[in-house]
């Protein structure tokens, strides 16, 4: 078949620094994060080696940590022929520093960075404002889009090199905004729906013979599809990848009990959230499989806000739209606690986590008297969730009207938040919110990137919308506290600038 997406860029780059702490080693700093590997030129003699070790951090001692956080262990040995060799790598690595170490005699005459990523063209998205935390946050996010989007979008460049479900929702919202165009996007749709022939349900890891099933992600793949829809109108699109969201709520359906709600959901792991110690002390026991009977929040707030979604795909393709409002009523009968205004974590519990509201009021399941409630609710918890989940709260504040919640959150200098990742050196986002809030955590994780949609469409407030003339709407919500601030982003075959100047009011230009 025609190859759906664009080559990858693959070029070389001089290293920000190298430097010769002896006469037999050479350390590289390629300045940030970058996906690649070393391209290298030295002579010798036949069997002389090189070892060459790369890693994404130092060490407390200055030295390259190659046994990486993340759980590769970038270790190579180069033996060389006689006279000048040349070392092109085989495969890539997520790194930004390296050690070269070499046998006496040996001469390394020349050190290239070879860096590869999907095409970027960095001049069509661009912000600047007085808020230096913002800019840095956005570049961050940017550059971790740009290299964590290789073939198809990876969880990460390290260790799983996988396109993971969940995480492409996130990357996917950012990808296209960056770049203006949606050919990767779908050649990530028809990934995961052609995974139907092994499970109506979807697998959560496309392309790849990674055989793993996450409920949460199959359950997002709707989102996907309603994003293409959202910056392109193509309706033969949507109707043509309709039938697979069908058979993903036919498929869930099985678990469904008299009230339409998921009970035990056992072949798919239930995620929540990850890693572990970030679920909030959610309230059901989340064994894989799941081994107690009984229903649960999170996995009925992503079924219903399936059902939801698919609905409207069904209005949008005139098709007769399913009822989603009676699961919606079930949903609320069973998770809301009406004297807290809270909803609870499974059917016998009491207790509340941020998981069980942040779904609840991103898919619009809450009362509408009781919004503002579960809002306060998740304004005074912060992100004690994953990084994943931030995209889903910060979007359901913004939803509830909460925008100036939203900026503080995403400006935030706790130890949960992309200051935190900056304060610990990042020139890309972790994977959590710090190095040591998981046990392997890497630090190129496109699932973070939520800030770049979140700052286009809530804060700057361009909304793709193909029902309006121009295919978007703009109600900006930059707060007072940011003087100046200036945002490019690119819209079909032009270019958006929205600006704002001390002291007037924001303005949108085409260009």
């Amino acid at each position: 078949m025609p190859q759906p997406t664009k080559q990858l860029l693959v070029y070389q780059k001089r290293p920000a620094l190298v430097k010769q702490p002896t006469e037999n080693t050479w350390f590289i700093d390629a300045g940030e994060e970058v996906t690649g590997g070393l391209y290298l030129r030295a002579e010798g003699k036949a069997g002389q080696k090189i070892r060459i070790l790369c890693g994404e951090e130092l060490t407390e001692e200055g030295k390259v940590r190659y046994d990486m956080r993340c759980g590769c262990k970038y270790e190579e040995i180069w033996t060389l022929a006689d006279g000048e060799c040349e070392l092109e790598p085989f495969d890539y690595k997520g790194f930004r520093y390296a050690l070269l170490e070499a046998e006496k005699g040996v001469i390394v005459k020349e050190i290239q960075l070879s860096l590869r990523h999907y095409p970027l063209n960095e001049s069509l998205c661009m912000l600047k404002t007085d808020n230096i935390w913002l800019n840095r946050i956005f570049l961050m996010c940017k550059n971790t889009v740009k290299y964590g989007t290789q073939e198809a979008y990876l969880d990460c460049p390290t260790r799983e090199k996988g396109q993971y479900l969940g995480d492409a929702v996130i990357t996917a919202r950012s990808q296209v905004w960056l770049t203006g165009s949606t050919e990767m996007l779908r050649k990530c749709i028809d990934q995961f729906s052609q995974t139907s022939a092994v499970c109506s349900g979807l697998l959560a890891v496309a392309p790849g013979s990674t055989m793993q099933e996450i409920a949460d992600f199959s359950l997002l793949w709707p989102e996907l599809l309603m994003t293409d829809y959202l910056f392109t109108g193509d309706k033969k699109f949507l109707a043509k990848y309709y039938p697979v969201a069908e058979k993903i709520l036919n498929y869930f359906s099985k678990y469904a009990g008299k009230n339409g709600l998921l009970n035990q959901v056992a072949e798919k792991w239930n995620l929540v959230d990850w890693p572990e110690n970030l679920r909030d002390n959610y309230d059901f026991s989340l064994t894989r499989p799941i081994v107690n009977s009984g229903y649960h929040n999170v996995i009925n707030a992503l079924y219903a806000g399936a059902v939801k979604t698919v609905s409207y795909i069904e209005e949008i393709l005139g098709y007769p739209a399913r009822n989603w409002t009676e699961l919606r009523d079930a949903y609320c009968k069973m998770f809301f606690r009406e004297k807290a205004g809270v909803f609870a974590d499974s059917e016998k519990s009491c207790h509340a986590s941020v998981h069980s509201n942040i779904y609840a009021l991103y898919f619009g399941l809450v009362p509408e008297k009781h919004v503002e409630t579960v809002a306060d609710f998740l304004v005074k918890k912060g992100f004690c969730c994953g990084v994943m989940l931030s995209y889903y709260m910060l979007n359901a504040l913004a939803q509830a009207g909460r925008y100036r919640e939203v900026y503080q959150l995403v400006v935030n200098q706790s130890e949960h938040g992309w200051v935190n990742m900056l304060r610990e050196n990042a020139t890309t986002c972790f994977e959590a919110w710090g190095k040591e809030q998981k046990w392997n955590t890497s630090l190129c994780h496109p699932w973070a990137t939520a800030p770049i949609s979140i700052i286009i469409e809530q804060i700057a407030g361009i909304k793709p919308e193909p029902k309006m003339p121009q295919g978007y709407q703009w109600t900006p919500h930059i707060p007072e506290s940011i003087k100046t601030f200036e945002l490019k982003v690119p819209w079909k075959n032009k270019e958006l600038l929205i600006r704002k100047a001390k002291g007037q009011k924001p303005e949108l230009v085409n260009m």
